[in-house]
Protein backbone atom coordinates (compact mmCIF):
# COMPACT_ATOMS: atom_id res chain seq x y z
CA UNK A 1 0.00 0.00 0.00
CA UNK A 2 1.36 3.40 -0.97
CA UNK A 3 1.05 6.46 1.24
CA UNK A 4 0.14 9.91 -0.04
CA UNK A 5 3.66 10.38 -1.40
CA UNK A 6 3.59 7.11 -3.32
CA UNK A 7 5.98 5.35 -0.94
CA UNK A 8 5.51 1.76 0.19
CA UNK A 9 7.36 -0.94 2.11
CA UNK A 10 7.44 -4.72 1.86
CA UNK A 11 9.73 -7.71 2.20
CA UNK A 12 13.32 -6.59 1.57
CA UNK A 13 12.84 -3.06 2.93
CA UNK A 14 15.42 -1.73 5.36
CA UNK A 15 14.73 -0.28 8.78
CA UNK A 16 15.54 3.12 7.26
CA UNK A 17 12.87 2.57 4.58
CA UNK A 18 10.28 1.65 7.22
CA UNK A 19 11.19 4.59 9.45
CA UNK A 20 10.75 6.95 6.51
CA UNK A 21 7.40 5.34 5.62
CA UNK A 22 5.94 5.75 9.13
CA UNK A 23 7.70 9.02 10.00
CA UNK A 24 9.75 7.48 12.80
CA UNK A 25 13.19 7.97 14.32
CA UNK A 26 15.76 5.16 14.39
CA UNK A 27 17.66 3.98 17.44
CA UNK A 28 19.99 1.31 16.13
CA UNK A 29 20.89 -0.45 12.89
CA UNK A 30 19.22 1.46 10.04
CA UNK A 31 20.60 -0.86 7.34
CA UNK A 32 18.95 -4.01 8.76
CA UNK A 33 16.81 -5.72 6.10
CA UNK A 34 13.26 -6.68 7.14
CA UNK A 35 11.61 -9.60 5.36
CA UNK A 36 8.56 -10.16 7.55
CA UNK A 37 6.28 -8.99 10.34
CA UNK A 38 5.57 -11.00 13.46
CA UNK A 39 4.56 -10.93 17.11
CA UNK A 40 7.15 -10.16 19.75
CA UNK A 41 7.51 -13.78 20.92
CA UNK A 42 7.58 -15.37 17.44
CA UNK A 43 9.65 -12.83 15.47
CA UNK A 44 13.02 -13.78 14.00
CA UNK A 45 16.12 -11.71 13.25
CA UNK A 46 14.76 -10.33 9.96
CA UNK A 47 11.26 -9.58 11.30
CA UNK A 48 9.71 -6.33 12.49
CA UNK A 49 7.45 -6.31 15.56
CA UNK A 50 5.93 -3.55 17.72
CA UNK A 51 6.00 -2.46 21.36
CA UNK A 52 3.10 -0.36 22.62
CA UNK A 53 3.31 -0.76 26.39
CA UNK A 54 5.81 -1.27 29.20
CA UNK A 55 4.68 -4.88 29.64
CA UNK A 56 5.93 -5.74 26.16
CA UNK A 57 8.98 -3.50 26.30
CA UNK A 58 10.30 -5.59 29.20
CA UNK A 59 10.21 -8.65 26.92
CA UNK A 60 12.42 -7.04 24.27
CA UNK A 61 15.69 -8.62 25.53
CA UNK A 62 14.19 -12.13 25.18
CA UNK A 63 12.76 -11.50 21.71
CA UNK A 64 14.66 -12.52 18.58
CA UNK A 65 13.10 -9.73 16.49
CA UNK A 66 15.52 -7.65 14.48
CA UNK A 67 13.56 -4.43 14.82
CA UNK A 68 10.51 -2.99 16.51
CA UNK A 69 8.18 -0.04 16.27
CA UNK A 70 8.05 1.68 19.66
CA UNK A 71 5.61 4.26 21.00
CA UNK A 72 7.43 7.48 21.78
CA UNK A 73 8.42 8.01 25.42
CA UNK A 74 8.59 4.32 26.29
CA UNK A 75 11.78 2.92 27.79
CA UNK A 76 13.03 -0.34 26.27
CA UNK A 77 15.45 -2.12 28.62
CA UNK A 78 18.29 -4.20 27.24
CA UNK A 79 18.25 -2.68 23.74
CA UNK A 80 21.50 -3.19 21.78
CA UNK A 81 21.57 -0.62 18.96
CA UNK A 82 24.64 -2.22 17.38
CA UNK A 83 22.67 -5.35 16.38
CA UNK A 84 19.01 -4.37 16.40
CA UNK A 85 16.85 -1.32 15.78
CA UNK A 86 13.95 0.53 17.35
CA UNK A 87 11.77 2.81 15.22
CA UNK A 88 10.25 5.43 17.52
CA UNK A 89 6.79 6.65 16.49
CA UNK A 90 3.84 8.46 18.08
CA UNK A 91 1.71 5.29 18.20
CA UNK A 92 3.29 1.88 17.55
CA UNK A 93 -0.07 0.16 16.92
CA UNK A 94 -1.12 2.67 14.25
CA UNK A 95 2.33 2.56 12.66
CA UNK A 96 2.24 -1.25 12.55
CA UNK A 97 -1.21 -1.09 10.92
CA UNK A 98 0.24 1.07 8.13
CA UNK A 99 3.17 -1.30 7.68
CA UNK A 100 0.84 -4.34 7.64
CA UNK A 101 -1.31 -2.72 4.96
CA UNK A 102 1.74 -1.99 2.83
CA UNK A 103 3.23 -5.48 3.22
CA UNK A 104 -0.16 -7.03 2.39
CA UNK A 105 -0.50 -4.94 -0.75
CA UNK A 106 3.02 -5.80 -1.88
CA UNK A 107 2.41 -9.57 -1.72
CA UNK A 108 -1.21 -9.64 -2.85
CA UNK A 109 -1.91 -11.75 -5.91
CA UNK A 110 -3.56 -9.54 -8.50
CA UNK A 111 -6.24 -11.23 -10.61
CA UNK A 112 -5.89 -10.20 -14.22
CA UNK A 113 -9.04 -8.97 -15.98
CA UNK A 114 -10.74 -11.58 -18.11
CA UNK A 115 -13.49 -14.18 -18.25
CA UNK A 116 -12.77 -17.87 -17.76
CA UNK A 117 -14.01 -20.18 -20.52
CA UNK A 118 -16.21 -22.11 -18.06
CA UNK A 119 -18.10 -19.01 -16.83
CA UNK A 120 -21.74 -18.61 -17.87
CA UNK A 121 -23.00 -15.05 -18.33
CA UNK A 122 -26.56 -14.32 -19.42
CA UNK A 123 -26.85 -12.10 -22.46
CA UNK A 124 -28.82 -9.44 -20.58
CA UNK A 125 -26.20 -9.07 -17.80
CA UNK A 126 -24.01 -5.98 -17.90
CA UNK A 127 -20.35 -6.42 -16.99
CA UNK A 128 -18.06 -3.44 -16.44
CA UNK A 129 -14.45 -2.84 -17.43
CA UNK A 130 -11.39 -4.67 -16.05
CA UNK A 131 -13.49 -7.39 -14.41
CA UNK A 132 -12.06 -10.78 -13.42
CA UNK A 133 -14.54 -13.67 -13.70
CA UNK A 134 -13.13 -16.99 -12.53
CA UNK A 135 -13.89 -20.62 -13.35
CA UNK A 136 -17.50 -21.85 -13.11
CA UNK A 137 -18.96 -18.45 -12.27
CA UNK A 138 -22.58 -17.90 -13.31
CA UNK A 139 -24.24 -14.50 -13.79
CA UNK A 140 -28.01 -14.45 -14.32
CA UNK A 141 -30.41 -12.14 -16.13
CA UNK A 142 -30.11 -8.36 -15.78
CA UNK A 143 -27.28 -8.50 -13.26
CA UNK A 144 -24.98 -5.47 -13.20
CA UNK A 145 -21.29 -5.99 -12.42
CA UNK A 146 -19.24 -2.81 -11.83
CA UNK A 147 -15.76 -1.93 -13.05
CA UNK A 148 -12.79 -3.74 -11.51
CA UNK A 149 -14.93 -6.40 -9.80
CA UNK A 150 -13.33 -9.78 -9.04
CA UNK A 151 -15.56 -12.88 -8.94
CA UNK A 152 -13.71 -15.93 -7.62
CA UNK A 153 -14.25 -19.53 -8.70
CA UNK A 154 -17.77 -20.89 -8.33
CA UNK A 155 -19.55 -17.61 -7.52
CA UNK A 156 -23.27 -17.49 -8.30
CA UNK A 157 -24.83 -14.12 -9.13
CA UNK A 158 -28.64 -14.10 -9.30
CA UNK A 159 -30.90 -12.09 -11.55
CA UNK A 160 -31.14 -8.32 -11.01
CA UNK A 161 -28.14 -8.29 -8.65
CA UNK A 162 -26.03 -5.12 -8.56
CA UNK A 163 -22.34 -5.29 -7.55
CA UNK A 164 -20.41 -2.03 -7.17
CA UNK A 165 -16.99 -1.15 -8.56
CA UNK A 166 -13.88 -2.92 -7.22
CA UNK A 167 -15.79 -5.34 -5.01
CA UNK A 168 -14.13 -8.73 -4.48
CA UNK A 169 -16.07 -11.97 -4.10
CA UNK A 170 -13.95 -14.94 -3.07
CA UNK A 171 -14.74 -18.49 -4.13
CA UNK A 172 -18.28 -19.91 -3.95
CA UNK A 173 -20.02 -16.73 -2.83
CA UNK A 174 -23.75 -16.74 -3.64
CA UNK A 175 -25.62 -13.47 -4.23
CA UNK A 176 -29.32 -14.20 -4.59
CA UNK A 177 -31.67 -12.24 -6.85
CA UNK A 178 -32.22 -8.55 -6.34
CA UNK A 179 -29.40 -8.01 -3.85
CA UNK A 180 -27.31 -4.83 -4.02
CA UNK A 181 -23.63 -4.88 -3.02
CA UNK A 182 -21.75 -1.58 -2.75
CA UNK A 183 -18.33 -0.47 -3.94
CA UNK A 184 -15.05 -1.76 -2.56
CA UNK A 185 -16.61 -4.61 -0.58
CA UNK A 186 -14.91 -7.93 0.18
CA UNK A 187 -16.97 -11.09 0.65
CA UNK A 188 -15.02 -14.16 1.71
CA UNK A 189 -15.52 -17.78 0.69
CA UNK A 190 -18.96 -19.32 1.12
CA UNK A 191 -20.86 -16.12 1.96
CA UNK A 192 -24.57 -16.24 1.07
CA UNK A 193 -26.42 -12.97 0.53
CA UNK A 194 -30.17 -12.89 0.00
CA UNK A 195 -31.34 -16.36 1.00
CA UNK A 196 -34.90 -16.59 2.33
CA UNK A 197 -35.47 -15.53 5.89
CA UNK A 198 -36.36 -18.16 8.47
CA UNK A 199 -40.12 -17.81 8.87
CA UNK A 200 -42.83 -20.44 9.45
CA UNK A 201 -46.34 -20.42 10.89
CA UNK A 202 -48.53 -23.31 12.04
CA UNK A 203 -50.88 -24.45 9.32
CA UNK A 204 -54.52 -23.66 10.23
CA UNK A 205 -55.51 -27.29 9.74
CA UNK A 206 -52.81 -28.40 12.17
CA UNK A 207 -51.06 -30.51 9.54
CA UNK A 208 -47.69 -28.83 9.82
CA UNK A 209 -45.88 -25.53 9.17
CA UNK A 210 -46.42 -23.02 6.39
CA UNK A 211 -43.39 -21.20 5.01
CA UNK A 212 -43.57 -17.39 5.06
CA UNK A 213 -42.45 -16.03 1.67
CA UNK A 214 -39.72 -13.38 1.69
CA UNK A 215 -40.10 -10.93 -1.16
CA UNK A 216 -37.57 -8.29 -0.07
CA UNK A 217 -33.89 -7.79 -0.89
CA UNK A 218 -30.51 -7.18 0.75
CA UNK A 219 -28.73 -3.84 0.48
CA UNK A 220 -25.06 -3.68 1.47
CA UNK A 221 -23.16 -0.39 1.54
CA UNK A 222 -19.64 0.51 0.42
CA UNK A 223 -16.42 -0.87 1.95
CA UNK A 224 -18.19 -3.67 3.81
CA UNK A 225 -16.27 -6.86 4.64
CA UNK A 226 -18.12 -10.12 5.30
CA UNK A 227 -16.30 -13.19 6.64
CA UNK A 228 -16.41 -16.76 5.36
CA UNK A 229 -19.65 -18.67 5.78
CA UNK A 230 -21.69 -15.66 6.91
CA UNK A 231 -25.32 -15.42 5.78
CA UNK A 232 -27.45 -12.31 5.30
CA UNK A 233 -31.13 -13.10 4.65
CA UNK A 234 -33.43 -11.08 2.42
CA UNK A 235 -36.27 -9.07 3.91
CA UNK A 236 -39.81 -10.35 4.12
CA UNK A 237 -40.84 -6.93 2.84
CA UNK A 238 -38.35 -4.19 2.03
CA UNK A 239 -34.66 -4.73 2.67
CA UNK A 240 -32.14 -6.17 5.07
CA UNK A 241 -29.49 -3.42 5.29
CA UNK A 242 -25.80 -3.22 6.21
CA UNK A 243 -24.21 0.25 6.32
CA UNK A 244 -20.93 1.51 4.86
CA UNK A 245 -17.63 0.29 6.35
CA UNK A 246 -19.24 -2.33 8.60
CA UNK A 247 -17.24 -5.54 9.18
CA UNK A 248 -18.71 -8.99 9.84
CA UNK A 249 -16.56 -11.91 10.94
CA UNK A 250 -16.95 -15.55 9.87
CA UNK A 251 -20.17 -17.48 10.51
CA UNK A 252 -22.41 -14.55 11.41
CA UNK A 253 -26.18 -14.88 10.84
CA UNK A 254 -28.11 -11.74 9.90
CA UNK A 255 -31.84 -12.43 9.68
CA UNK A 256 -34.55 -10.83 7.55
CA UNK A 257 -35.10 -7.08 7.77
CA UNK A 258 -32.20 -6.47 10.17
CA UNK A 259 -30.69 -2.98 9.82
CA UNK A 260 -27.02 -2.46 10.73
CA UNK A 261 -25.43 1.00 10.70
CA UNK A 262 -22.03 2.28 9.61
CA UNK A 263 -18.63 1.12 10.91
CA UNK A 264 -20.06 -1.58 13.17
CA UNK A 265 -17.90 -4.62 13.99
CA UNK A 266 -19.51 -8.02 14.58
CA UNK A 267 -17.39 -11.01 15.68
CA UNK A 268 -17.79 -14.67 14.74
CA UNK A 269 -20.92 -16.73 15.40
CA UNK A 270 -23.14 -13.80 16.33
CA UNK A 271 -26.82 -14.40 15.58
CA UNK A 272 -29.11 -11.44 14.92
CA UNK A 273 -32.84 -12.20 14.74
CA UNK A 274 -35.37 -10.59 12.42
CA UNK A 275 -35.99 -6.83 12.34
CA UNK A 276 -33.36 -6.01 14.98
CA UNK A 277 -31.79 -2.57 14.55
CA UNK A 278 -28.07 -2.21 15.19
CA UNK A 279 -26.64 1.33 15.27
CA UNK A 280 -23.39 2.75 13.94
CA UNK A 281 -20.04 2.16 15.65
CA UNK A 282 -21.38 -0.81 17.61
CA UNK A 283 -19.06 -3.63 18.75
CA UNK A 284 -20.57 -7.10 19.17
CA UNK A 285 -18.48 -9.90 20.72
CA UNK A 286 -18.33 -13.47 19.48
CA UNK A 287 -21.31 -15.80 19.94
CA UNK A 288 -23.68 -13.08 21.15
CA UNK A 289 -27.36 -13.59 20.41
CA UNK A 290 -29.78 -10.73 19.68
CA UNK A 291 -33.53 -11.30 19.69
CA UNK A 292 -35.96 -9.92 17.15
CA UNK A 293 -37.11 -6.30 17.06
CA UNK A 294 -34.63 -4.95 19.64
CA UNK A 295 -32.68 -1.75 19.05
CA UNK A 296 -28.99 -1.39 19.90
CA UNK A 297 -27.90 2.25 19.98
CA UNK A 298 -24.86 3.85 18.36
CA UNK A 299 -21.53 3.02 19.98
CA UNK A 300 -22.91 0.27 22.22
CA UNK A 301 -20.69 -2.69 23.16
CA UNK A 302 -22.09 -6.21 23.45
CA UNK A 303 -19.92 -8.73 25.31
CA UNK A 304 -19.09 -12.19 23.98
CA UNK A 305 -21.89 -14.74 24.48
CA UNK A 306 -24.29 -12.03 25.66
CA UNK A 307 -27.99 -12.67 25.25
CA UNK A 308 -29.64 -9.40 24.25
CA UNK A 309 -33.40 -9.52 24.92
CA UNK A 310 -34.16 -5.81 25.35
CA UNK A 311 -33.02 -2.51 23.85
CA UNK A 312 -29.48 -1.31 24.57
CA UNK A 313 -28.99 2.48 24.86
CA UNK A 314 -26.35 4.27 22.80
CA UNK A 315 -22.88 3.97 24.30
CA UNK A 316 -23.91 1.28 26.81
CA UNK A 317 -21.70 -1.77 27.49
CA UNK A 318 -23.65 -4.95 28.27
CA UNK A 319 -22.74 -8.56 29.04
CA UNK A 320 -24.24 -11.76 30.38
CA UNK A 321 -27.39 -13.82 29.84
CA UNK A 322 -29.69 -11.99 29.78
CA UNK A 323 -27.54 -9.01 28.85
CA UNK A 324 -27.39 -6.19 31.39
CA UNK A 325 -24.89 -3.40 32.14
CA UNK A 326 -21.46 -5.03 32.10
CA UNK A 327 -20.44 -3.70 35.52
CA UNK A 328 -23.51 -5.31 37.10
CA UNK A 329 -22.76 -8.64 35.40
CA UNK A 330 -19.18 -8.58 36.69
CA UNK A 331 -20.37 -7.84 40.23
CA UNK A 332 -22.78 -10.79 40.06
CA UNK A 333 -20.07 -13.14 38.78
CA UNK A 334 -17.75 -12.03 41.61
CA UNK A 335 -20.51 -12.67 44.16
CA UNK A 336 -21.24 -16.15 42.79
CA UNK A 337 -17.56 -17.08 43.04
CA UNK A 338 -17.62 -16.20 46.73
CA UNK A 339 -20.76 -18.28 47.36
CA UNK A 340 -18.97 -21.55 48.36
CA UNK A 341 -16.87 -19.65 50.91
CA UNK A 342 -19.98 -17.94 52.28
CA UNK A 343 -21.83 -21.27 52.61
CA UNK A 344 -18.87 -22.78 54.46
CA UNK A 345 -18.89 -19.88 56.89
CA UNK A 346 -22.57 -20.55 57.54
CA UNK A 347 -21.82 -24.19 58.27
CA UNK A 348 -23.58 -25.44 55.16
CA UNK A 349 -22.20 -28.03 52.74
CA UNK A 350 -20.65 -26.66 49.57
CA UNK A 351 -21.90 -29.36 47.24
Amino acid sequence: MMDSTGASVGAGSTVADIASFVGGEIDGKASLVINGLNSLDHASADDLTFLHGARWAKQWPESSAGASLVTRGMEVPGHDPSNRALVIVDDAEIAMLRVLESFAASCQFVQEPGVHDSAVIHGSARVGKDVHIGPHVSIAENAMIGDGVCLGPGCRIGHDVVIGDKTILHSNVVIEHGSHIGRGCRLHAGVVIGADGFGYRPDPDGAGLRKVPHLGIVQIGDDVEIGAGTCVDRGKFGATRIGDNTKLDNLVQVAHNVAIGRSTVIAAQVGIAGSAKIGSGVQIGAHAGIVEHVTIGDGARIGAKAGVIRNVPAGEAVAGIPAQPAKETLRQVAAIRKLPEYLAQQGRPRG
